[in-house]
């Protein structure tokens, strides 16, 4: 089994174990204290988000050939997954930088969903 395999269905909260250690290896990155700097690192990493979000919307203009035709080829389902994952990865980072347990947030929308029978 590939290192790729193994973590291709790891838990939020694993999720967010990785992200707690990835912040902390940023925030130490970029000379930034989590605790002093963490405005500036909330506004730093909601900008990445946005970032991220942008090019993901990219991607799916490309997955639904919506773009130049001379763009098409760079375009792919690995880039589109890729895109995905960043969002995903910028989401956990912000949610960890702001102390929220998204795995929870996440079971909480999802049963909220749920009763909306729809």
């Amino acid at each position: 089994m590939t290192r790729v395999d193994q973590l291709s269905d790891i838990s939020l909260r694993e999720a967010a174990g990785w992200a707690s250690q990835q912040a902390k290896r940023l925030a130490a990155n970029f000379g930034l204290d989590l605790t002093a700097d963490r405005e500036t690192f909330v506004l730093a990493q909601t900008a990445k988000l946005g970032e991220e979000v942008g090019e993901l919307q990219a991607e799916v203009l490309g997955a639904i050939k919506y773009c130049r035709a001379d763009k098409l080829a760079q375009f792919t389902e690995e880039s589109l997954a890729g895109e995905l994952a960043d969002v995903m990865v910028c989401t956990m980072l912000l949610a960890e930088i702001l102390d929220v347990d998204l795995a929870r947030a996440v079971a909480t929308k999802i049963g909220f969903l749920r009763e909306r029978k729809f």
